[in-house]
Order: C-alpha cells, then structure tokens, then sequence
C-alpha cells in the first residue's frame, strides 16, 4: 500500500480493505506484517514520525555523527577518557 493511503485511513479500515480485496489473514497477523514492512497502521503520526527520525539517522551518519556528535569530538573524548587512566595508574602505582 502507498504512504498516501496509509495516512488516510486507521489500521481497521486499511483491513477491511485487505479482507474485501480477498485477504486470508487474522488482524493480529496482518498487523504484524504491515509492521514488517514499516507501515504502522495503527497512527499515521506515529509513523511520520518514525519516518522523520530514521531519515534523521541516516543524515547523522552521512555526516560522520554518532549519537548526534561528530566523530572527531567522540575520538578527543575518547584520547582524554584513556590518559586520565593512564595517569592515574602512574600515579597510584607511585
């Protein structure tokens, strides 16, 4: 099904439209599948949503992000995080 006509209608309807185009699916079943697929059904919000931030990883990756932070930063972090222990078994073992 299109994003169109997810957006439209509730997941009750997008079944009913299964069932009349000859689906042999229980609810549970069907509901699970279109999840599979990305489509969440049951709120088209929900799913704009979701859409939104899985475009918003990929961007952060493609920019060389983690978790929001440039690699670079993460790499000084992790430089500063290992020669504070390092000084500090120097200076323990003294």
């Amino acid at each position: 099904m299109q994003d169109e006509e997810v957006k439209e209608y509730t997941a009750n309807q997008l079944y009913k439209k299964y069932k009349d185009d000859g689906g042999s699916l229980k609810f549970a079943n069907w509901l699970t599948r279109e999840k599979k697929k990305g489509i969440f059904p049951l709120n088209s919000d929900l799913n704009e949503e979701v859409y939104m931030a899985l475009n918003g990883l990929n961007e952060n990756k493609s920019k060389g992000r983690v978790l929001g932070f440039p690699t670079s930063t993460l790499w000084i972090m992790g430089g500063v995080i290992i020669g504070a222990i390092i000084v500090a078994k120097l200076i323990k073992k003294k």
